[in-house]
């Protein structure tokens, strides 16, 4: 069984008003995930979503853990 991750980014302001999905993008294994969270100064909200706060808007990443056969 293969596991991939899907991370949904939704981009909003401080209103709390969310725009629909921003981006997505799949990673295969959870340490490129990881990293690329990392990388792009997301901070850890719960188990599967992340935050990104900038001075214009706040960034939501929400991840979703897939299992194929």
């Amino acid at each position: 069984m293969t596991k991939i991750y899907l991370m949904t980014i939704t981009k909003g302001n401080d209103e709390q008003d969310y725009e629909q999905q921003m981006n997505e993008k799949i990673f295969e294994r959870k340490s490129d995930l990881k990293e690329y969270l990392n990388k792009e100064g997301y901070l850890k909200e719960s188990t599967y979503q992340y935050v990104k706060i900038t001075e214009e808007s706040i960034f939501v990443a929400e991840i979703q853990k897939i299992k194929l056969k």
